[in-house]
Order: C-alpha cells, then structure tokens, then sequence
C-alpha cells in the first residue's frame, strides 16, 4: 500500500527540512512534484511570505535559515509527521470559536480518526465545567484530536491520563524543566499552570464511538502578558526555555507521543503518569458531580478512574472531578 502523495508545500518542507545544512537542487524539486523550475520558485516564494526563511543560492539550490520563527502550518505538520499508526490529519485556522466544537461537528458526521485541528486564536475556547480558555493569538498551542479508539465507555478516563502523560512527555523534551500533572486535566511546573486538557466523547451504552481531546499549552507568554492575578499562578514554554519554542515542534512531538500511548498497554501509562502527578499520595478535596470527596489520592485503577480512599477507610474510584 502507498502512501498518499503529499500537497505540493509539504513535499518542498519536508525536503527542506530533511537537509537542514545543505542545499536542495531546484531542479531534483521540480522533477519530484512534476512542475518547472519556475512553479517550484513560485512556491517557495509563497512560503517565504507565510513567514519561511528560505535562502536560495544560484547553482546550489534553497535552504531554510537556521533561525526559524514561529509559524503554525499545516504543511509543515504533514512534512515533519514520522509514520504513526494514527492516521494524523492536521488542520489550522488563524481564528476559530473552538477546535472542540469543530472536531466534535467532524466526529458526528462520520470523520475517520486522527483529525488535528490547530488554531492561533479561540473566541470561544473553553475548559473543563465551562470554564473559559483565554489567549492572544499565537501566544499558546491550542489544538484538538478526534480519536476513535473503540475502548470500552468503561476506560473513559483513560484518555485524559494518556493526553496528560503524552502532552508533558512532549513539553518537556522542548525544555529543560519537569512537567508534573494536576490530577484529572492540568500541566504545571514548580506549581504554576502550563496548560490543560478538554475532553468530550460521543458513546454508546458500551463502547466509546469517538472522543475530542483538546488541549492548550501557553508556549509564548512572558509573565506580563497574563492578567495581573494569573501571573503567580501560570508561566509558558517561552519561560522554561529562556527563548522561543515553536509551536509546530511542540504539536508534532505531542502526535508523536499520544499515538504511542493510545498503542501502549495502560498500565505503563498508568505507570508513567503515576511518576508525574502532583496529587498522589496527598489528602486532597475532589469536586464531583454528586458533591465533594475527601480523602488520599492513591492512584489509577485499571480504567483510569482517580482512587480516593475516604475518612472512613474506603476507597472509592472517582472518574471525574477536580481537585480543589
């Protein structure tokens, strides 16, 4: 089986970025797309107004600059994307309401898994219980995924803990800071918000149909760009790094890992994410549905479900809730 050919920009990225110290012939471009040197010039001139610094060299051929600014591109996302067993189809829109809204409208109507929505911007981005999801434009990675997993409605919970442990492992191979987990949905370092994680499904009585994870991470804020009472309470990519992280990099490393662990056994996860969370161990407070739990948080049952044990010796398995 061949695998789809790629769109004309992607193929010129991915050979531009597969030779990062050395040029690439114009013509060895034109002869893969089946275009003239003219056309392939004419593209890459489109991708220099998009905002890539390409060099062009007579006799040799283009490069990419070695600084390279934050652009989220679709095309970059396919060029760059190593083979998965998920079939990733990255889709990004300069402002939308919502890449939830607009994965969940795809997932209703029958879209395969693997959707990648990305936007710059949300004027209607949201968290869990409503809660509103404020950012500039461009400063955060704000991205959702349709996924089909066929698990059982049971192991719900499990794709919260995957997108967690997935989105920290990618975070912090950008950086050089640990990412912990707040216990179900939030990404903190040194007990500041990093980002977080929306999750919605569609299922039957049994089996879960579909599933949009949606997530953001502030990748470029600088401590005067949050309101004034978030400023001690949140921090970005930008300030673990000391300099700029780009959100491409950050999405592709993010596929990478939750195709990985979608695959993986649960219990590794479950192992993984066990390493990371802030919660465990402690006497914490959970807001649920049916009202407030007390208790030491233990750890993971085999479907995802948080384990409290009470003031009364009980341990109770909470699958949603949030931790006061």
């Amino acid at each position: 089986m061949h695998a789809p050919a790629l769109p004309p920009d992607a193929a010129i990225l991915r050979a531009l970025f597969a030779a990062r110290d050395s040029y690439v012939s114009g013509s060895a471009l034109a002869e893969q797309l089946g275009v003239t040197r003219a056309a392939v010039w004419k593209r890459m001139e489109s991708l220099q107004e998009i905002g890539y610094p390409i060099l062009s060299q007579p006799h040799s051929g283009y490069r990419l600059d070695e600084a390279l600014p934050d652009i989220l591109c679709a095309d970059e996302i396919i060029a760059r994307l190593p083979a998965t067993r998920i079939p990733w189809r990255p889709v990004v829109f300069a402002e939308t309401q919502s890449t939830n809204d607009l994965a969940n409208r795809e997932a209703h109507i029958g879209h395969p898994q693997g959707l990648c929505i990305a936007a710059d911007r949300q004027t209607k981005g949201r968290g869990r219980r409503g809660r509103s999801w404020h950012a500039r434009a461009g400063d955060s990675l704000l991205a959702s995924v349709l996924l089909r997993p066929g698990w059982p409605l049971t192991q719900v919970a499990r794709l919260t803990i995957v997108a967690s442990l997935a989105i920290a492992e990618a975070a912090e191979s950008l950086v050089p800071a640990r990412i912990d987990i707040k216990w179900p949905n939030d990404l903190f370092h040194d007990g500041r918000k990093l980002g977080g994680i929306l999750t919605e499904i569609s299922a039957d009585a049994e089996t879960i149909g579909a599933a949009v994870v949606g997530f953001g991470v502030n990748c470029r804020q600088l401590p005067s760009d949050f309101p004034e009472e978030l400023r001690a309470k949140a921090t970005s990519l930008c300030q673990l790094a000391g300099g700029s992280v780009r959100r491409a990099d950050l999405l592709l490393a993010i596929l990478t890992r939750l195709d990985a662990w979608i695959a993986a056994p649960f219990e590794e996860a479950r192992e993984a994410w066990a390493r990371r969370c802030l919660s465990l161990g402690r006497l914490v407070s959970v807001e649920t549905a049916s009202g407030p739990r007390q208790g030491q948080a233990l750890g993971l049952d085999e479907n995802g479900a948080l384990l409290l044990r009470g003031e009364n010796g009980r341990v109770e398995a909470i699958t949603a809730g949030d931790i006061a």
